[in-house]
């Protein structure tokens, strides 16, 4: 016997069951289709994740089936035992119980190198971005998973016997209802668990999972796992004592030990989750920013090191002036706190938060979180979510199981543009192009999640303000308590969709709009794309070189990233890395290579942003010339076209020498060194020619850039800006100069200057950016208290 058992080890004869031909076929097949899913299809973090979630319900059939046989063991042993044939000691139940857990978790493992097989070989036909990083996440994610689950098992077993499967079930829901809970009660995104290791979140920056935060919190896996391990021993001890009339068989003093040590391992890791990063309180997210600021029913929390407590007031002061705005366009009267979480940087916001490019809301919680670089933008849109809240259904106040996109199309709706146009001129450049998702992908939950994220926000918000329009704030209402449309309008999402494709078609837009329209909407989603969140991390690594002055390193690393996934963002770190670099000629070629690709084009069309300062720093101002004006022509949204605006202006004004450096040179190196001596330098040049707009400009720009520009710097901004006559300016400076009224407390100046900008507004962009201004001030006129 003992020659067939050393011939044939029990984790092979486990694999020789029904159970685990079964199971090795599932693995197989489930690979095989995640093949022809581009997020699925490589090792990497998506395909350990759904694989852990596999090993722990599908895989648990294995140790199932293993418990079977191991009960025939015991029994046997019991009889054996209890007749005085067979001797029994303690420290041979504690050799059992790892040895079964071992063949157990051994024989499992064994079945998972099947699928990270298929997967692996199918890197031949599609690309492995990383491939070390994907069997790092198998390692740490599906194979701890079936250690786990069979520890789990075996102890169930000898806990409750033959009703071990129907806990187990329960047991494995509450586990994997554990994340749900702990991200509703915790300022988090991102849960870390037993069963799939960790869950970063639904956030669109497509990061990572740290991998030395996960292998941290494996260690604590393995320490439950020992914990269960010597449990069961104990418990089997207990069994097999109890059918032998004779003393304990394991000494009192060593199970104690073996049971004290991974009990405090347990406990250690438990008790300073915080600060290993496992979970996040509210407590340590307060103690981490380490100051608060509160006014009326606005309480700020943020980063002392990083704003002054003055900031902090405008911040707050920003915060009500919004919530007025959203509680007046939803009809609800909001008077409970809000708090408002303002991260000081990305590495932070992503620690304590989980995200580091996404600001989001957590209505249930009455709170929001902020980035300290895009605050202004995405402030009123997190607050429609909370105030909206008031009405939302379930227990995260908002629909989200049958019409998510609603969620996002309300505050999208109240917040109303989207870049440089309308969400309605938007949607109907959409709709000319093809593009428009269908009003039951826009508002639906599956269609909203799996499509285009920029698309979905855009479409969704443009129905939703169409609803709005016509249908009122009460009855969208109901739809948003009821977390259904069709039911509560009584209309199918066909006839919506009909009728909102038909409105559209009467919206005027701005033309040219075509190139905008595709560089916005036509990028694939998240489930489409090539190795996202790989691309994505070499995409940050190298914008940090570029960041802290190694262009080298920076041009290396996009040039890997570009070459394993064609991306956006890997070719315009390129450019941007060789203009740093100074290599004009290789920016010019880069460019023009890149916009020759036609199938890429629309996508890269901002390079021309980077050949226009290319061929400015060759001494070619006819071609510099050229590259702005085509890309101001096409009206693409986001910043390269105000930048382009501007460094539009000075070329044409003739500005030489330091003023073009410096505008030209904050597109290539932008540090916080950086811009103190620009700041600087800028100042010196408006005290030389204080008449030039052109320099009134950039100073007043520098001013309002520096967060802790003194007031004197601000007034004397202020003071050549009313040297030069307010006609022949352009709308950029005078919104400028509203903004440093507004810091200066000049109420009555800003609003004068609103209105004369408000006749000269050339889009509904800029009517609508005018307008709140105005309000703006109009509030705070009213408010002297504000002032304080």
């Amino acid at each position: 016997m003992r020659s067939k058992v050393s011939k044939y080890p029990v984790f092979l004869r486990l694999l020789r069951m029904r159970a685990a031909g079964a199971l090795a076929v599932i693995y197989t097949v489930a690979a095989v289709l995640c093949a022809s899913v581009p997020l699925l299809g490589t090792l990497g973090y998506e395909s350990a994740l759904l694989f852990g979630l596999l090993a722990a319900w599908i895989g648990a059939v294995l140790p199932f089936s293993a418990l079977r046989r191991f009960r025939r063991l015991d029994a046997i042993a019991s009889a054996r035992a209890a007749s005085g044939r067979g001797a029994f000691e303690g420290r041979a139940v504690m050799r059992a119980v790892l040895a079964r857990w071992l063949h157990v978790t051994l024989a499992g493992w064994l079945l998972l190198l099947l699928p990270m097989a298929v997967l692996t070989v199918n890197a031949l036909r599609v690309p492995n971005c990383a491939m070390f990083d994907g069997v790092m996440f198998w390692l740490l994610i599906p194979l701890p998973t079936a250690a786990f689950v069979a520890a789990v098992l075996l102890f169930l077993d000898a806990m409750v016997g033959r009703a071990a499967g129907w806990t187990y079930f329960l047991l494995l829901v509450s586990l994997l209802l554990q994340p749900f809970v702990q991200i509703f009660t915790r300022p988090q995104i991102f849960a870390y668990n037993h069963v799939f290791g960790m869950f970063p979140g639904l956030s669109w920056d497509q990061s990572q999972p740290p991998f030395a935060t996960l292998g941290l919190y494996r260690l604590s896996t393995l320490s439950y796992i020992l914990l269960l391990l010597v449990t069961t021993t104990a418990l089997r001890a207990r069994h097999l004592v109890m059918a032998i009339p004779l003393a304990m068989a394991i000494p009192r003093t060593r199970l104690a030990l073996a049971f004290a040590v991974p009990l405090a391992a347990v406990l250690t890791f438990h008790l300073a989750s915080d600060h290993l990063g496992f979970t996040n309180s509210s407590a340590h997210l307060r103690a981490e920013l380490g100051a608060e600021y509160r006014l009326g029913t606005i309480r700020l929390v943020y980063d002392p090191a990083t704003l002054t407590r003055d900031d902090a007031r405008a911040i707050v002061e920003e915060h009500r002036f919004q919530l007025d705005r959203v509680r007046a366009e939803l009809g609800v009267r909001w008077e409970n706190e809000i708090v408002s979480y303002l991260y000081p940087d990305a590495a932070t916001k992503r620690r304590l938060l989980g995200t580091e490019s996404s600001d989001l809301a957590r209505p249930w919680r009455g709170e929001i979180h902020l980035s300290l670089g895009s605050w202004r933008e995405t402030v009123k849109h997190e607050l429609v979510h909370v105030v909206a809240g008031a009405f939302g259904p379930h227990l995260v106040k908002a629909p989200f199981v049958r019409v998510l996109g609603l969620t996002e199309g309300l505050a999208m709706a109240v917040e109303w543009s989207w870049g440089n146009r309308t969400l309605h001129e938007s949607a109907a450049g959409m709709l000319a192009q093809g593009l428009l998702p269908h009003a039951r992908d826009c508002l639906g939950t599956v269609g909203f999640v799996t499509g285009n994220s920029s698309r979905g926000y855009v479409a969704s918000g443009s129905l939703t303000r169409w609803l709005l329009d016509s249908l009122g704030v009460g009855t969208i209402r109901r739809a948003y308590a009821a977390d259904d449309v069709e039911g509560t309008l009584g209309i199918a999402y066909d006839e919506i969709d009909r009728r909102w494709r038909r409105f559209l078609s009467t919206i005027p837009r701005e033309r040219p709009d075509s190139l905008a329209i595709a560089y916005s909407f036509r990028r694939p989603s998240l489930f489409s794309a090539t190795c996202p969140r790989v691309i994505t991390e070499r995409n940050r690594d190298a914008a940090d070189a570029l960041r802290r002055g190694q262009p080298r390193r920076a041009l290396a690393l996009y040039r890997d990233a570009e070459r394993l996934a064609p991306n956006a963002r890997s070719a315009f770190g390129i450019v941007a890395a060789l203009s740093d670099l100074r290599r004009w000629d290789s920016v010019v070629a880069m460019t023009d290579r890149s916009l020759s690709d036609t199938a890429r084009a629309f996508s890269l069309f901002p390079m021309l942003l980077w050949k226009g300062v290319a061929a400015w720093k060759r001494g070619d101002s006819a071609a510099a010339d050229h590259a702005l004006s085509r890309l101001i022509h096409e009206r693409l949204p986001g910043w390269t076209h105000g930048y382009a605006e501007r460094l539009r202006r000075v070329l044409r004004r003739g500005a030489r020498g330091e003023l073009a450096a410096l505008v030209t040179d904050q597109l290539l190196r932008n540090t916080p060194r950086a811009d103190s001596v620009r700041r600087a330098r800028l100042t010196l040049l408006c005290a030389r020619d204080p008449d030039d707009p052109v320099v009134v400009e950039e100073y007043m720009r520098a001013m309002i850039a520096d967060t802790a520009a003194r007031t004197e710097g601000r007034r004397r901004a202020l003071r050549a800006f009313e040297r030069i006559a307010w006609q022949p300016l352009w709308y950029d400076l005078r919104m400028l100069a509203v903004r440093l009224f507004a810091r200066e407390q000049r109420w009555e100046d800003a609003q004068r200057l609103l209105r004369h900008q408000l006749g000269e507004a050339r889009t509904a962009v800029q009517r609508a950016e005018v307008t709140e201004w105005m309000a703006r001030c109009a509030m705070a006129r009213r408010k002297p208290e504000a002032r304080r």
